[in-house]
C-alpha cells in the first residue's frame, strides 16, 4: 500500500527515532513491528498528535525537537502477542486492528496451496475466473457511469442527442455480452470449486492442528510458532505423503497428505516442548480432530475439563460405598451421571459393588475391563470420564491409551531427539535455540555434531559486556559459513536482535524472550526424555560414527555400552518417583554419561587381554555418579 516509502523500525533499532523524525517532517509513513504492551514513552507526542500552531506552521515536540508535521505521515504499529492487554491511554489514541489470522481464512488459504500443489491448473483456473469476473462488474460499473455522465450533461431532447443513443445502444450491447460472459464464468466457478472441495478435509486438518500449536503459547511462553513455518512444514509434508500414483481420487490424496501431516506437526513440535506438555499435546491434538468429525460429545469434554464442580449435594443420591468412595469422587459419578451415554452409571455402583471395588482398586483400571455391560456401552471417551472420575491417578495413562487408539502409536511415543536430524531440516536463516532445563548443557552435543560435519562453531556464553564479542563472531561466521552458538541468551535479552551459516541459542524459559526469535527458529528441548527405552535411545544417539569406531574391542565396548546406558536410563527414571527414589531430586546429566562412556574406551583399550571390571567399578560407581549423591 505505501510500497517502497515505507521505513520500517523497531523499539530497538538505534535510529528509531531518527526515522520517526524523517517520517514526520517528509510524510513518509513509518512501520513499528514486534512492540510488547508497553511502548516508548518518547512516542507519547505522536500518539497523542500533541500539535502546537507557531504562525501557519503545524509544530510536533519530539524529545527536545521541534518538528513540521506532514498530514501525509503515518504511523503503523505491529505486534507478535497474541492477545495483547494496552492501557486505555494507548487504545483511546490508536486505531487498533485485529489481523489474526481465524481458523476459517486459514483454511481457505491452505486450501488454495493444497489445489495449486495438486491441481495446478485447476487453481490457475479459479485465479483467471476470479480476475474476469472482477474486471466484468467493474466494466458494467463503468458503463453506468458513462451513461450517467451523458445524461446529466444533455440538452435538449434526449433522443435528438445522436451521441447518447448510440453510447446507449452500444452500452446495452455490450452489457449483454458482458452479462454473458459473466453468467459463463460463474457456472465454470461453481463446477471448479466443486472440484476443489474434493481437497478441502486436507485443508481442515491441517488448520486445525495449527490452532493447537498456536494454543500451546499459553502453556509456556516459549511456545511459539509462527505461521510462515508453518505453510512450509505443510508443504514438506504434502510432499512426502505422496507414495502412490497421481491419478488417485481426492478423498485418498486428503487422507495420504493428513496422516502425513499430522504426524509431522507432531514430531516438529515434540522436539520443542517438555515433557510433561507432550502428552497434553498430543491429547489436545486428538480432541480437537475427533470434535471436527463430530466423535466428541461436548457434554463429555466438559466434564473430561470439570469433573464434577457445581454438584447441589442436597439433591444427590446417597454414596451407596463411602468406604472406598469419597465425597469428591461421587460428586464425579452423579455429574457423570446425568450425561445420556453414561445414565445409569451411579445406580450401577447400588447393584454392583464388589465388581466395581475390584475394578477401582486394580493396578492399572484403564486396561481392566468395566463391570458388567459398561464395557461394551462406553466409548473410549466415557471411559476416559469414568477414570477421572474414580481414579484421577490414572488420567494420564488413560489418555495416553486414548491417543494411541485414535492417533496411533507413534503419537503416544514422542520421537527421540536426533540433533542431525533437527539440523538437516534448518537453513542459515533459522535459529536452533535450546530451551535448557536444569542439569543441561548442549554444548557438547553441538561440538560433536560440528566435528562430524567437519564445521567450526564459535562459543560465547553471553553476560555483561559480551555483546562486542557476540556479534564479532556472528559477522565472522556470516562471512565464512562457520557455526555461532550463544549460550544463556536469557542473561541478555536487551541486545537480542553464508548458507553454511548456522546460529545456536541456548537460553532457560523466560516470558520476555523475544516472540519474534522464537517464531523464527526452530526450537529444542534437552531434559530427559520419559521412559527407560527412550532415555536409552537419546543416550545412544550422543554416540556418533566415529565414537563408536574407536574403540579396539567392539564386542565388549558395545556390551558395556548398554550396561552403561541402561544403569543412566535408570538412575534418570528414578527421579520420578520422588522421595521413594532419590531423598535429593539429584542431577545426573549427560556430562556424568559422556565421562563414563569415554573412561570405558580407555580401560578396554589398555586392558584387552581381560575386561577390567574393578577398574570400571571405581570411577563409574564412586568418582562420578555416587559423588553427586
Amino acid at each position: 500500500m505505501e510500497e517502497s516509502q515505507l521505513h520500517i523500525v523497531d523499539l530497538k533499532s538505534k535510529d528509531m527515532l531518527r526515522k520517526i523524525e524523517n517520517g514526520i517532517v517528509y510524510g513518509l509513513p513509518v512501520l513499528l513491528q514486534d512492540v510488547l504492551e508497553e511502548l516508548d514513552p518518547a512516542l507519547e507526542p505522536v500518539l497523542a498528535k500533541a500539535l502546537i500552531k507557531v504562525g501557519n506552521r503545524e509544530v510536533l515536540r519530539l524529545g527536545d525537537k521541534e518538528l513540521d508535521y506532514n498530514k501525509d505521515f503515518k504511523l503503523y504499529i505491529t505486534t507478535k502477542l497474541a492477545n495483547p492487554h494496552y492501557t486505555p491511554e494507548v487504545s483511546t489514541k490508536t486505531t487498533i486492528i485485529n489481523f489474526a489470522v481465524k481458523q476459517q481464512g486459514l483454511e481457505a488459504q491452505l486450501l488454495g496451496i493444497v489445489v495449486q500443489k495438486e491441481q495446478p491448473t485447476l487453481e490457475r483456473q479459479k485465479a483467471d475466473l476470479t480476475l474476469r469476473v472482477a474486471a466484468g462488474k467493474q466494466k458494467l460499473v463503468d458503463l453506468e457511469d458513462e451513461i450517467l455522465r451523458l445524461l446529466s450533461e444533455a440538452e435538449g431532447s434526449l433522443l435528438e442527442n445522436e451521441t447518447l443513443v448510440d453510447t446507449l445502444q452500444q452500452s446495452k450491447l455490450t452489457s449483454d455480452e458482458v452479462t454473458r460472459q459473466l453468467n459463463e464464468a460463474e457456472e465454470t466457478e461453481i463446477k471448479i470449486d466443486a472440484k476443489r472441495e474434493e481437497f478441502r478435509p486436507a485443508a481442515i486438518r491441517s488448520s486445525i492442528a495449527y490452532f493447537v500449536l498456536d494454543d500451546m503459547g499459553r502453556v509456556d511462553p516459549m511456545y511459539q510458532f509462527s505461521l510462515d513455518a508453518y505453510v512450509d512444514l505443510f508443504n514438506q509434508s504434502m510432499d512426502k505423503s505422496r507414495t502412490s500414483p497421481k491419478n488417485i481420487t481426492g478423498t485418498e490424496r486428503c487422507r495420504q497428505i493428513n496422516v502425513a501431516h499430522t504426524l509431522s506437526v507432531y514430531q516438529y513440535t515434540c522436539r520443542g516442548l517438555f515433557e510433561r506438555d507432550k502428552l497434553l499435546f498430543a491429547l489436545q491434538l486428538c480432541l480437537r480432530i475427533m470434535t471436527s468429525e463430530n466423535k466428541v460429545p461436548k457434554q463429555e469434554f466438559d466434564f473430561l475439563c470439570y469433573g464434577g464442580a457445581g454438584i447441589e449435594r442436597a439433591d444427590q443420591r446417597p454414596n451407596p460405598c463411602p468406604e472406598w468412595i469419597d465425597a469428591g469422587a461421587w460428586d464425579n459419578i452423579t455429574a457423570l451421571d446425568s450425561i445420556p451415554a453414561c445414565m445409569g452409571i451411579a445406580s450401577a455402583f447400588e447393584q454392583g459393588q464388589r465388581d466395581w471395588r475390584a475394578w477401582f482398586t486394580s493396578s492399572e483400571p484403564e486396561e481392566t475391563p468395566l463391570p458388567g455391560d459398561w464395557e461394551n456401552k462406553v466409548t473410549e471417551m466415557q471411559r476416559i470420564c469414568i477414570i477421572r472420575a474414580l481414579r484421577l491417578d490414572r488420567v494420564l495413562f488413560c489418555a495416553s491409551r486414548f491417543v494411541r487408539l485414535n492417533l496411533g502409536p507413534q503419537f503416544a511415543d514422542p520421537p527421540p531427539f536426533d540433533l542431525r536430524a533437527i539440523f538437516q531440516s534448518s537453513n542459515h536463516r533459522t535459529p536452533l535455540i535450546f530451551v535448557l532445563s536444569p542439569g543441561v548443557d548442549p554444548t557438547a552435543q553441538v561440538k560433536s555434531l560440528a566435528n562430524d560435519l567437519s564445521t567450526n562453531v564459535d562459543i560465547c556464553a553471553l553476560g555483561q559486556g559480551q555483546a562486542p564479542v557476540a556479534m564479532s563472531l556472528m559477522n565472522l561466521g556470516l562471512r565464512s559459513g562457520s557455526w555461532v552458538f550463544l549460550a544463556n541468551c536469557h542473561l541478555m535479552l536487551s541486545w537480542m536482535p553464508h548458507c553454511d551459516f548456522r546460529l545456536w541459542l541456548s537460553a532457560s524459559p523466560s516470558p520476555k524472550f523475544p516472540i519474534a526469535i522464537l517464531q523464527r527458529g526452530i526450537k529444542m528441548t534437552t531434559e530427559p526424555p520419559r521412559g527407560l527405552r527412550a532415555n536409552m535411545l537419546k543416550l545412544y544417539n550422543l554416540v556418533g560414527e566415529e565414537q563408536f569406531g574407536r574403540c579396539q574391542q567392539r564386542l565388549k565396548y558395545q556390551r558395556l555400552l548398554f550396561s552403561l546406558c541402561w544403569f543412566h536410563a535408570l538412575l534418570l527414571e528414578r527421579r520420578k518417583f520422588k522421595s521413594l527414589g532419590f531423598n535429593v531430586p539429584y542431577e545426573f546429566n549427560e556430562s556424568d554419561y559422556s565421562i563414563c562412556h569415554d573412561l570405558v574406551i580407555v580401560f578396554l583399550d589398555e586392558y584387552p587381554d581381560e575386561t577390567p571390571s574393578m577398574n570400571l567399578n571405581c570411577p563409574f560407581g564412586t568418582c562420578v555418579f555416587f559423588s553427586i549423591i
